[in-house]
């Protein structure tokens, strides 16, 4: 099996870095912004600049502008490089989209926005040749968010822009050539359920192969490896750094790294936002199922990690009906329980770990009325969706929760009652892709740092009839629907 090309970096002879940053700049490509966040070696936030990202409708279909990204670099690189000198520059960026690159280094086609929505005779061509989950470890997700039904895409309806393409880039790694004028590949970026890669053998998948994507896969390199170093036009007229640009990482495992670099080894971590990503490096991906959402991450250290998530942020936000998080009561959660009112799975457009369960969302029994019980509502639900990525996924150790449901108390508190056993704590970590990609930047030749974090222990809710409530509702999101 061909397996994927090894790059050069800058290292000494030894395989070592060059020398330890001062300054570690961390540009971050969001869906919606683009920040650049300036570290010191000590892993302190120092400074950010934001701007937006920017999305085009088309032609050919919804796209990335990536010009927005290199402006704000321009700018806000040598005005950061004043503050403390910027020795590392880490990029970091979502995995969902890959730039096809002509022999002369320009975007053969334009940067696949993945809410694009392709056809629908496209995707069910795709279907016939797309890796099977026992090799990518991936289902096919919703829109164009898979990196394998982007490029089919792209090479079925546009195919003289196709054969063009001689590079075929992450949108991470894009970042990097972008700012070094180096091409290179990372194995968190091209393993992030793109289709892309056989996960186990970490080489490019059957697909892959077969449609000779494989051959315009650029040299791999780590995640925290130097490529080249900032082109002049970032550095202004007085940069002091020395500006050395690293392979990169997916946005996800960053944060995930972040926690490894906390010398957590045994934890499931339960990342939130707009989506709950859950994370246990513990299990093998012999438990995954495809209809439960779950799936594998592979982090920069080339292990795989597996994964299970739902639309968290969304499915809250839906349940909630406009009521602000902080509303919400355990008492009020308890009077929910008590009466038998239950938020039955799915309220958005994906079904997590419920199967089959995507837009059959309803609520049985007296439905909330009150900010509060509608809140209350929301972090029960969610509560007990978490519980079942956790399930999916088989956690059995301590459980960190980060992101947006680390602030709302309820729901950790009932988090806390369903998973006996289990440990659950809240992370104060504000911005953990940022601080997890400075943190790459520590490692010294697959050597993690040692960066403390704060933790705080949650105590579990004593609601009566929980347990009860809980197989209802069980029965209730994977029974017969209508």
């Amino acid at each position: 099996m061909r397996r994927m090309r090894e790059s050069g970096a800058n290292k000494d002879k030894n395989g070592m870095r060059e020398s330890s940053p001062r300054g570690i700049a961390v540009i971050d490509v969001g869906f919606t912004n683009t920040k650049i966040a300036l570290f010191s070696a000590k892993g302190e936030l120092l400074a950010e600049r934001k701007g937006l990202s920017r999305h085009v409708p088309g032609p050919p279909y919804l796209h990335i502008d990536p010009e927005p990204m290199a402006e704000l670099c321009r700018t806000a690189l040598p005005e950061l490089d004043r503050l403390l000198p910027i020795d590392a520059i880490v990029p970091t960026a979502h995995g969902a989209a890959m730039a096809c690159l002509d022999a002369g280094g320009n975007l053969a086609l334009p940067v696949m926005d993945y809410t694009s929505e392709p056809p629908p005779e496209i995707v069910a061509e795709y279907r016939k040749i797309m890796p099977g989950f026992e090799e990518a470890f991936c289902p096919l997700l919703p829109l164009a968010i898979t990196h394998g039904l982007q490029l089919y895409w792209q090479m079925r309806m546009w195919p003289e822009d196709f054969a063009r393409v001689r590079t075929l880039l992450p949108w991470i790694q894009y970042v990097g050539y972008r700012l070094s004028g180096v091409r290179v590949t990372e194995i968190s970026s091209m393993a992030c359920q793109t289709h892309l890669m056989d996960t186990r053998a970490q080489a490019p998948s059957r697909m892959a192969r077969e449609l000779g994507w494989d051959r315009l896969f650029p040299p791999m390199a780590k995640a925290w490896e130097a490529i080249g170093t900032l082109l002049p036009e970032y550095r202004g007229s007085s940069f002091r750094g020395e500006g050395r640009v690293l392979g990169g990482v997916h946005d996800s495992t960053a944060n995930f790294m972040r926690y490894v670099c906390a010398g957590l080894d045994r934890f499931t971590l339960v990342s939130t936002g707009t989506w709950s990503i859950s994370f246990n490096p513990s299990t093998s991906v012999d438990v995954l199922d495809p209809e439960r959402d779950t799936n594998t991450n592979t982090d920069v250290l080339g292990r795989n990690v597996c994964c299970s998530r739902f639309f968290g942020g969304k499915e809250f936000e839906a349940v909630a009906q406009g009521a602000p998080a902080e509303a919400a009561s355990v008492a009020a959660v308890a009077g929910l329980v008590q009466r038998g009112t239950h938020a039955v799975p799915s309220f958005t457009l994906t079904s997590g770990p419920v199967p089959d369960s995507l837009g059959k969302g309803f609520i049985e029994g007296p439905p909330p009325v009150s900010d509060a019980e509608k809140a209350s509502l929301a972090a029960l639900y969610c509560a007990l969706m978490v519980s079942e990525q956790l399930d999916a996924i088989a956690s059995q150790d301590d459980i960190i929760v980060d992101g947006p449901f680390s602030q709302n108390k309820v729901l950790l508190a009932v988090l806390a009652q369903l998973r006996t056993g289990q440990k659950v704590k809240a992370s104060a970590l504000r911005d953990g892709t940022t601080a997890g990609a400075a943190a790459i930047a520590m490692i010294d030749d697959g050597r993690l740092p040692a960066i403390a974090l704060e933790l705080g222990e949650v105590a579990p809710s004593a609601i009566s009839g929980l347990d009860a409530y809980q197989a209802r509702w069980k029965s209730l999101a994977y029974g017969a629907r209508g």
